[in-house]
């Protein structure tokens, strides 16, 4: 009846629950009672074949197990402990594949579900595997090797994959390390989610990642015992069964292991492989390994916020590339990267913008932001020779605790208005100063000016103690040097104020009055140009020449320039050598007359007019 139907079907729904529980129980009951069943065959068999003999082939772990072992616990949850007697059992008798035949036929009918298909394979992979060992003949070797890998790949879950690599090591059978332990990782990972996860960096799914990466751990630890044999061991056996007899021999044994890993398509592994060659230095190896993976790579890790070392592998990545333009942004960001560590200094800033420099002049391209990017780089240079030079400077005031302090903060690169402010004018490096402006293009001529003073009296001060000839020679080569630097841009070389400074120091100290020509000479300023600097300096009468005691300082030295200057006339082309002639001979009356209405009769002055004479004389020849 339609009215009964509610009452009727929870009451049968309940039912067929019910009955599906105890069916399931039922069959549960049946499986525990047929897996005991197996455990005691096989327990009974190993009895027979001498349990003693078969549990001395058991690894220390697996002993250490079984001992703790309680019978229930080997039929519910003992699959690897059964496993491993059954292989232990199986390899007494390797070497004599008729018994070993008929083992396996005798375990598959005593018990089946602790020795299936699977395990079968697994005998026949490893009775092939212990043949190779032994094999002499290198080409039968061969063979079974790869048969016995093949057959390994089909039961992955199976395996003991760390002993199984560790035999494939102690016969150099590297390839078979890299594809079975590959195989595994697949096989824990048969939708190869692994792959998403890294790159998206989730967490959810982590246990993949673990499970993949404790199989590449097996390739890994082969490669850091032929690493560490590559590095100096010999003669070692090791817990991996590398055996080596020289260095020379790992390393080509590590070359030919990594050849394998490379042409792995396991991205995830790539990812692996790559944290191992950088965590062990090998990053020429890195960096020479063909693969699409690698940039990817690098690209994820430089995200992350510890990646300097990931940087510093990715522009010499862009370099081998050929990809100039990302090397030189990526070594301009490492040399204005923040580091917090004493071993980065400005050198190594200097060493990265210097590298970017070269990069971004190899660029082909000709586009406008890739000429502004090398420009800007170029001016960053010129900012951190600036303050290297200032470093330099700091490091010889050993006495002044303020300039120690300064020191640490020039490791980072400072922008150049601070580097003025803050140490060249704070600490009065002149020279620093004058570098610094020159490089802004700043024109201030009276700054120029008290800079030339101030770094004058500093090259002076700095030898005060030195015998005279030494304190000439060093301010001549300081003008020298900076000569060469700013002549070309006279508002940052005054040469007449440069001039006149130079004449006040040799009067003073009694130098040869020669040695201010002689210097500008050298840089070289041309007779000329040297010549209409001192005519400028007589026109201005300077009150300074009267408070050294010396008013004709400036006629004297002008004579030893004209002397110097016609002696040079030959250089001069022939058209304009007289009209040349004629304005000197000019300049040479007037100074004749200067002289001549003198009331002091110096022997400099003497001397002088008697220069200008002869010069006035040898007029003649021309």
């Amino acid at each position: 009846m339609p009215s009964d139907s509610p009452h009727r079907t929870p009451h049968a729904g309940g039912r067929v629950q019910a009955e599906a529980l105890e069916r399931n129980s039922v069959l549960q009951l049946r499986l525990l009672v047929q897996y005991s069943v197996e455990a005691l065959e096989l327990w009974r068999e190993l009895c027979e074949y001498q349990f003693h003999l078969v549990a001395e082939r058991l690894p220390m772990n697996i002993k250490e197990d079984l001992c703790r072992t309680t019978f229930r616990d080997l039929v519910v949850s003992g699959k690897q402990i059964t496993v491993a007697l059954i292989n232990a059992l199986m390899e007494r008798y390797f070497g004599d594949s008729n018994l070993t035949d008929a083992l396996s036929a005798r375990l598959r009918e005593i018990c089946p579900n602790l020795y299936g298909a699977a395990d079968l394979k697994t005998t026949k992979a490893n009775e092939l595997l212990q043949s190779a060992k032994h094999q002499t003949n290198k080409t039968e070797q061969t063979a079974m090797l790869h048969k016995s890998l093949e057959l390994f790949k089909q039961v992955t879950v199976n395996i003991d994959l760390g002993g199984i690599c560790n035999q494939y090591a102690s016969v150099g059978f590297y390839e078979g390390i890299v594809e079975l332990c590959l195989a595994t990782a697949a096989e824990q990972d048969n939708q190869n989610l692994a792959v998403h996860l890294t790159h998206t960096g989730e967490d959810a799914g982590e246990q993949l990642l673990v499970a993949r990466r404790h199989c590449y751990t097996c390739i890994t630890n082969t490669l850091n015992n032929l690493l560490a044999m590559s590095q100096g061991a010999s003669g070692i056996h090791n817990n991996t069964g590398v055996k080596v007899s020289s260095a020379a021999e790992a390393e080509k044994q590590l070359t030919t292991m990594l050849e394998f890993c490379y042409r792995s398509t396991d991205e995830v592994f790539h990812v692996f492989l790559y944290e191992w060659l950088i965590g062990n230095g090998l990053v020429n190896r890195l960096l020479a390994i063909k693969s699409s993976y690698l940039e990817p790579y690098l690209r994820r890790a430089a995200k992350q916020p510890d990646n300097l070392q990931i940087l510093d592998i990715m522009w010499k990545y862009y370099e081998k590339e050929k990809n100039y333009s990302a090397a030189a942004r990526i070594l301009a960001k490492l040399a204005d990267r923040d580091r917090d560590t004493d071993n980065f200094t400005l050198w190594d800033r200097i060493d990265y913008i210097s590298r970017a420099i070269l990069c971004a002049k190899a660029c082909s391209t000709s586009l406008n932001n890739e000429g502004e990017f090398l420009h800007e780089l170029e001016d960053k240079m010129d900012v951190a020779q600036l303050q290297l030079n200032i470093y330099s400077c700091l490091e010889q005031m050993t006495s002044n605790p303020v300039a120690e302090a300064a020191l640490s903060d020039l490791n980072r690169l400072i922008d150049i208005s601070t580097l003025y402010s803050d140490y060249a004018e704070k600490f009065n490096m002149a020279e620093c100063q004058l570098a610094i402006i020159h490089c802004a293009g700043h024109h201030d001529p009276l700054l120029v000016q008290k800079l030339w003073r101030e770094l004058l009296a500093q090259e002076i001060n700095s030898s005060q103690y030195l015998p005279q000839v030494s304190v000439m020679s060093s301010l001549r080569n300081k003008i020298l040097l900076l000569g060469n630097i700013y002549q070309a841009a006279e508002k940052f070389f005054p040469t007449q104020f440069i001039v006149q400074q130079l004449e006040v120091i040799s009067c003073r100290g009694g130098w040869d009055q020669s040695w201010a020509i002689d210097t500008m000479l050298q840089i070289p300023t041309s007779h000329f140009h040297l010549h209409s600097t001192y005519t400028s300096l007589l026109q201005m009468k300077l009150p300074c020449w009267e408070q050294l005691g010396a008013p004709y300082h400036l006629h004297i030295v002008t004579s030893l320039l004209l002397t110097s200057y016609v002696a040079h006339l030959n250089n001069v082309p022939l058209l304009e050598r007289k009209p040349l002639l004629c304005e000197i001979q000019d300049v040479i009356d007037a100074h004749v007359v200067d002289l001549q209405a003198s009331v002091s009769a110096g022997s400099d002055v003497t001397s002088a007019l008697s220069r200008f004479k002869a010069l006035q004389a040898s007029f003649n020849k021309y």
